[in-house]
């Protein structure tokens, strides 16, 4: 597919670059050019230059510049057709790509539109319930008893699911979706899946929750999270979209769309479980935060926050899940390359609750004193061990040993050597037998470098 160039000039005609970069952040007049300190470099004195005449950037410090699509390309970290969709629906310039001749290609590209379309008119509706409706009151009263206002509801596009087993399906059948695309969208569920739904041939997935919107990284809703309001039995508190064509679970993390450019900058992501612990943190001040949809990081999220950051803190709750959750993401994460911390919560605490209670500079206090994830890892791991048993010891190093065995970076696993090593009193060199032997030879390497050895000359 591709987008036609007379609609990509029409496009740029239409978004003058001065407004555009200007939405983003402040622009001083300089003569008949504008001035900004650069948001792609640290500098002190302001060298970022737009030009409204020539309708291009530059910045004479770094050497950055261009049109307003490389602009919104470098600044939002998005490929050129996205930076196209984005500009397009700012100016509200309908987009129409040129396909093949290929059938299937339209039907899927037509599939995909009618999709974005449903999930946005479903993410108003919900939104609508929420504000205005009686049956609602009770989502309203559980948003306000935890700080969230009717503004920020607006702001994330929360909204509420009736209690009913066909009130979104109506709805929507009602404006003409067919149910083939109901099914498709995740928000309806056939009858095969239900037990005891009487006269139904299909049923609303979400009943009776707190909806929030699950956007991409260009703010389009693609899925959504609920919230049950009230406990019941068997039904988990919360429930995602299944997978569709345009939502992959283990792709997504929720709230990119709004903190992206908060975690080039800060090059530092903070990571919370919940949709309401990112929402707390965000309103609060602390923008640099994203949340995994579930509770542990995958290959494919890890992989997307790597083009933001390099450095993680996690934010998990205190409990055991808590724990785990952490433990279960430190693979991904490391596999790309990103420093990790932990900030432990108090038991009974989460980030919500905690920026809450004590505001946004104690939050960013925690944050600051986060602890290296292995050392905050091994302190746990050896906590219930008795070190004075050799078998115990012997058990304890093994499993340390796996999952130092993960670290690529040499001289990062040299680091986590010398800590464990330490932590259960064995030489370092009788720890790094049991690692694998292409992760011992690092380790090695790196161990000889930390103690002032020479390093073997590259072959």
């Amino acid at each position: 597919m591709a987008i036609p160039s007379q609609t990509i000039e029409q496009i740029a005609a239409a978004n003058d670059i001065v407004e555009v970069i200007g939405s983003y952040f402040p622009l001083k007049r300089a003569g008949a050019n504008f001035k900004a300190l650069c948001p792609f470099h640290q500098e002190k004195t302001p060298s970022f230059t737009v030009s409204p005449q020539r309708q291009t950037f530059h910045c004479f410090g770094c050497g950055v510049g261009g049109s307003v699509f490389r602009f919104v390309m470098d600044y939002e970290h998005v490929d050129f057709p996205s930076a196209v969709r984005k500009l397009a629906a700012r100016v509200g310039i309908t987009l129409i790509e040129e396909r093949g001749p290929s059938g299937a290609e339209d039907r899927q590209h037509e599939a995909r539109r009618t999709l974005l379309q449903l999930q946005g008119e479903a993410a108003a509706w919900f939104h609508e319930n929420l504000i205005r409706k009686e049956f609602a009151e009770p989502a309203r009263k559980y948003l306000k008893e935890r700080g969230i206002t009717a503004e920020i509801a607006k702001r994330w596009r929360l909204g509420y699911a009736p209690d009913e087993w066909d009130a979104f399906g109506s709805w929507a059948r009602a404006r003409g979706y067919d149910q083939q695309t109901l099914i498709a969208s995740g928000l309806v569920k056939t009858k095969e899946d239900a037990d005891g739904v009487p006269g139904q041939r299909s049923y609303d997935r979400f009943r009776g929750r707190i909806m929030f919107p699950i956007c991409n990284d260009v703010g389009e809703v693609i899925a959504f999270s609920g919230r049950l309001l009230k406990d019941e039995n068997g039904a988990a508190k919360y429930l995602n979209s299944p997978e569709t064509p345009l939502f992959r679970k283990g792709n997504v993390l929720f709230g990119l769309d709004k903190t992206k450019r908060a975690l080039i900058e800060a090059n530092c992501a903070i990571v919370c479980e919940g949709q309401l612990d990112l929402i707390s943190l965000f309103e609060a001040g602390i923008t640099n935060v994203v949340a995994p949809q579930g509770t542990a990081f995958t290959e494919s999220q890890a992989r997307v926050l790597k083009r933001f950051a390099d450095e993680v803190v996690l934010c998990f709750d205190a409990d055991t899940a808590g724990q785990k959750a952490a433990e279960r993401s430190l693979d991904a994460l490391l596999a790309n390359g990103l420093i990790v911390r932990v900030s432990e919560m108090p038991t009974g605490e989460d980030p919500d609750s905690l920026v809450r209670r004590e505001g946004k500079e104690a939050f960013e206090s925690r944050v600051a004193g986060a602890r290296d994830f292995f050392d905050y890892w091994i302190e746990h791991a050896a906590a219930g061990v008795d070190l004075t048993s050799l078998g115990a010891k012997m058990r304890l190093a093994r499993s340390l040993a796996e999952t130092v065995s993960r670290v690529h970076d040499p001289l990062m696993r040299g680091e986590v050597v010398s800590k464990v090593s330490a932590r259960l009193g064995v030489p370092a060199q009788d720890f790094q037998a049991l690692l694998p032997k292409q992760a011992r030879s690092s380790a090695l390497r790196a161990d000889e470098f930390h103690n002032g050895g020479t390093a073997p000359a590259p072959r």
